[in-house]
């Protein structure tokens, strides 16, 4: 089980550095920090049009990055392989597919 918990440790710290650069993309676009004030009007006009698109993809990535959070306090505690809901194995297959899976299949469906 110690090399599942540690691919499960690198999968999920690959994905939370994933999402904090995509995170910290957003962010600099949302600000103009990328050079898009400098853009002709026609641009800009885009620009304001993606944002509402653009802010919930970050909220997204927000909320994501706690999910991961959460996984990986679950995984230096143990609890990681444990369904919240009836308390049996998640599975190894699942966790992999899913690393962010607090429920064992049956219980999530």
């Amino acid at each position: 089980m110690d090399a599942d918990r540690q691919a499960l440790r690198e999968k999920l710290e690959g994905m939370l550095a994933e999402r904090l650069q995509r995170g910290q993309a957003l962010e600099k676009h949302l600000r103009g920090a990328d050079g898009r004030n400098e853009a002709d009007f026609a641009d800009r006009v885009a620009y304001t049009e993606m944002d509402e698109v653009l802010t919930q993809l970050d909220d997204q990535a927000r909320d994501e990055v706690q999910q991961i959070h959460a996984a990986l306090q679950r995984v230096e505690d143990g609890s990681f392989d444990t369904c919240a809901t009836c308390g049996e194995p998640i599975g190894t297959k699942r966790l992999l597919a899913m690393p962010f899976a607090t429920q064992c299949v049956g219980c999530a469906s």
